[in-house]
């Protein structure tokens, strides 16, 4: 059986169980709203279903979210996964001036992850993604249509001092960033191919502060099965720091950021230089729910020099 077999027969494997756990809840009674331990959050790795051990399976998704691997259960494995199958068409695409695509195409994205537990200590997520395209005029666009298959993260994280909700954690490896309302480190959710990133990434807790700081280069999608690599030539890094106060009746929060960023051939209208930019901002939003969700203004200034100009 090869590769490709494989892949296939995951890929249906998982859709017809995300299909069956709705008739499986039913089947069961379970058709009230989710408790608190049944959290599905943006980014994935912010998943933690070590709440389960010890508690009987309300959900269709227990017996794989929590699978204890010792028998005290302080080594742990959780598995997860996400089927998408976008159909989109557009017309007069770019004022007319792209070949027209009458019958539209299809996209699919399947995202397979692995949550390991070592202690309280150390903690190892694995996710594999798979991009397709089909039936697009021209074929899939560079980057964010197409992926066969690959290594989307792989990170260790490693606390450091004390443990809990205030601990300092550092996390090495490939990984997704995203910070604050997405203006400028985002998912990448509505493309078809994810963004991640070949980087070290520090969180740390001053109460009432969270400060992350991170350098890396971010992953260069190719097409192919396990081609994906680092972009030598691009460099990312920066400091976050966000707060939250909590009002009566709402509550406000204060984002402050540096953005540093370095590529060796950016390219600009007279041709092609290397550019290094500082980026400073901050962003305050203030609602009763989400960050995402509530009202925010962000503002920004930034730094930029280039060099070694080509035309």
């Amino acid at each position: 059986m090869t590769a490709l077999h494989v892949l296939k027969l995951c890929r249906l494997a998982l859709i017809v169980a995300m299909v069956a756990t709705p008739v499986a809840a039913l089947a069961q009674g379970t058709g009230a709203p989710p408790t608190d331990l049944h959290r599905y959050p943006l980014p994935t790795y912010e998943e933690d279903w070590r709440a389960l051990q010890g508690v009987d399976h309300t959900d269709f998704w227990d017996p794989v979210k929590f699978v204890p691997l010792s028998a005290d259960g302080t080594t742990s494995l959780s598995l997860g996964g996400e089927a998408r199958v976008t159909y989109e068409r557009f017309g007069n695409q770019n004022f007319g001036l792209t070949p027209p695509d009458p019958d539209g195409y299809l996209l699919q994205r399947y995202l397979l992850h692995a949550d390991v537990h070592v202690g309280s200590r150390v903690r190892v997520w694995t996710e594999f993604n798979s991009g397709l395209e089909t039936g697009r005029v021209g074929g899939p666009r560079p980057v964010i249509d197409e992926d066969e298959l690959d290594l989307h993260q792989a990170f260790v994280d490693v606390t450091v001092g004390v443990t809990g909700p205030s601990a300092a954690v550092l996390r090495v490896g490939r990984q997704e960033i995203a910070l604050g309302g997405g203006r400028m480190y985002a998912l990448r959710e509505g493309p078809n191919v994810p963004l991640s990133f070949d980087g070290v990434r520090a969180i740390a807790h001053a109460d009432p502060w969270r400060l992350d700081g991170w350098a890396a280069r971010p992953v260069d999608n190719t097409p192919g099965v396990f081609d994906d690599r680092s972009h030598h030539s691009f460099d990312v890094w920066g400091v976050y720091g966000s707060r939250v106060i909590t009002l009566s009746r709402q509550r406000v929060g204060l984002d402050v950021y540096y953005l540093g960023l370095a590529r060796d051939a950016a390219q600009f209208e007279q041709g092609t230089a290397k550019e290094t930019r500082h980026t400073f901002g901050a962003r305050v939003w203030s609602g009763s729910k989400e960050p995402r969700d509530d009202e925010r203004l962000e503002a920004l200034a930034w730094v930029a020099r280039g060099r070694g100009k080509r035309c």
